[in-house]
């Protein structure tokens, strides 16, 4: 025997061990940032967002705040020089109530500029830089504004707002990378389609209405409305994405054609089991009423997408079933698609119940290891009387974090690949309640996404992601700060394009009054 067929494997199998330990210490290699503070002369009154809407280094941080007069305000901030500066102000109109943004997903470029958009009742508004670049506000005039593009018809009358919100009204619909425009009024859905190359201007844009109700909730003294919650996704195996509501056991279909707009009448995919597009509390009974809680069983669709990377369209169920207020159980149950001569179809059975301890809540799909498979992330709670009475006696109440990974033949495990627990606060006092943060993001850049957790009320707890059936490692970095009462208000998004998530962080009415003009910016490094 040659010593060479001895010393190439041995080499070999050292190579690999190295390679081995290597990537293992680059994933536990502790994770650092930038800290940047933004501090406004207006109270801030919506979490601040990060988009790329100027020709300018990174994306642009938004923020909407109200002066000291009562005028609402749009502050847009960058980096310049290596400096967080105020870029542009713009005043709002009372009458504009909602504002969107089209954020594009992992696989779109994000360095493409977006569009800021605002709605009053009866137009739609764009925000309009006035500088290819600018330097900000202390060294150049500011002569953007936000001007009115078009006519629109919606449910929402109110000529003077009380406040102004983020929206959902702007999404790419029909795969062309940018965003159009979605508004519903009391007999249909108005498309608004952006025409690509118009992103230097004001955009310009092909229309189509669509038959879809809104949602009408009758009351006594007459009925609620609200826009319906629409599904972009390919339902035909056409490559193009399709228009979906949810009715009563059947999935309304508005099919996209090659030019990029929708049939006018629907097509109907029926599902087996019972189904709704309505939560169960805002059903009523023959007498008006909610739907009794002792004896409950109600599915309602939370999500249809491709969920396991296959191509096909896949259905997400919430299904409750009560027995009373203090003994109910919310499972999900996934539902994969299949392709029956180009229709889509659902079996009678779930593939797959993601299923807990207590009642769950708070559901998300997202990627977290780069496979296009997406895992559940979900939050649980028990509500009985013991749990109950101790919450009012310490104030809080454990919130348990659940994650759960398919395997190779596209089923979640009956027990979840990781559970964490975190602490939901409240006060009796005000009546408000607070929130933990729970949230995933790519802090490092190395395709596993990272579990950021609430620790206490001025740390978060760092879990960097990795390989394997756990997905995150069992040691966690810190990372403090003065947490906001809410955690939603902890925004993971990659600001300066360098392909790691940093940390976006607003505060809000519950935190303290010095903290409600601040927002915090830490930049991965």
């Amino acid at each position: 025997m040659r010593l060479n067929s001895i010393l190439i494997p041995l080499v070999s199998g050292l190579a690999a061990l190295s390679t081995l330990f290597t990537g293992s210490a680059k994933a536990q290699e502790k994770l650092t940032f930038l800290e940047y503070t933004i501090e406004a002369d207006i109270e801030l009154v919506q979490p601040a967002f990060s988009a790329n809407i100027l020709d300018n280094e990174g994306n642009e941080i938004i923020a909407i705040g109200v002066d000291g007069k009562y005028q609402r305000w749009l502050y847009i901030y960058g980096f310049s020089n290596d400096k967080l500066v105020l870029l542009d102000k713009q005043p709002l109109s009372h009458d504009l109530y909602r504002y969107d943004v089209y954020l594009p997903d992992e696989l779109t470029d994000k360095r493409q500029l977006q569009k800021l958009y605002f709605l009053s009742a009866d137009s739609l508004w764009f925000y309009q830089p006035g500088h290819a670049v600018l330097a900000s506000v202390e060294n150049q005039p500011t002569v953007s504004e936000i001007v009115n593009i078009a006519p629109i018809s919606s449910i929402t009358l109110v000529p003077q707002a009380d406040f102004i919100s983020r929206g959902q009204f702007v999404k790419d619909i029909n795969n062309d990378g940018e965003g159009d425009i979605i508004i519903s009024d009391f007999k249909e859905v108005h498309l608004m389609l952006s025409q690509p190359g118009s992103s230097a201007a004001i955009p310009n844009f092909t229309r189509q209405s669509l038959p879809l109700l809104p949602i009408i909730e009758l009351t006594k003294s007459g009925a609620e409305y609200s826009r319906p919650e629409l599904h972009i996704t390919d339902t035909n195996f056409d490559g193009k994405d399709d228009i979906i509501k949810v009715g009563e056991g059947l999935l309304e279909v508005y099919t996209q054609l090659d030019s990029g707009l929708f049939t006018n009448s629907a097509n109907y995919i029926s599902v087996s089991q019972p189904i709704s597009g309505v939560d169960w509390w805002n059903k009523r009974d023959i007498y008006g009423r909610q739907l009794d809680q002792s004896d409950l069983m109600y599915r309602k669709v939370e999500k249809i997408a491709d969920i396991n990377a296959d191509g096909i369209t896949d259905l997400v169920v919430r299904y409750t079933k009560s027995s009373g207020v203090f003994d109910r159980s919310n499972d999900y149950e996934v539902y994969l698609g299949q392709n029956k001569d180009n229709v889509l179809f659902f079996p009678r059975e779930a593939n797959s119940v993601i299923r807990a301890d207590g009642t769950l809540s708070g559901l998300n799909f997202v990627d977290l290891d780069s496979d296009a498979k997406l895992e559940v992330v979900v939050s649980g709670f028990d509500i009985g009387i013991s749990q109950i009475i101790g919450a009012l006696l310490s104030g809080s109440i454990d919130q348990d974090v659940y994650v759960f990974k398919m395997n190779d033949q596209y089923i979640f495990p009956k027990s979840a690949n990781l559970t964490q627990e975190v602490e939901l606060n409240f006060s009796l006092t005000s009546g408000q309640s607070g929130e933990p943060v729970v949230s995933l993001g790519d802090l490092n850049g190395d395709g596993f996404k990272e579990l950021i957790l609430s620790d206490d009320e001025k740390s978060l707890k760092i879990y960097q992601g990795k390989a394997g059936a756990s997905p995150f490692v069992s040691r966690s970095d810190e990372l403090k700060f003065a947490l906001p009462t809410e955690g939603s208000m902890v925004k993971l998004t990659d600001i300066n394009h360098d392909g790691k998530d940093d940390l976006l962080v607003h505060y809000g009415r519950q935190d303290d009054k010095a903290l409600q003009r601040k927002v915090l910016v830490f930049i991965a490094q």
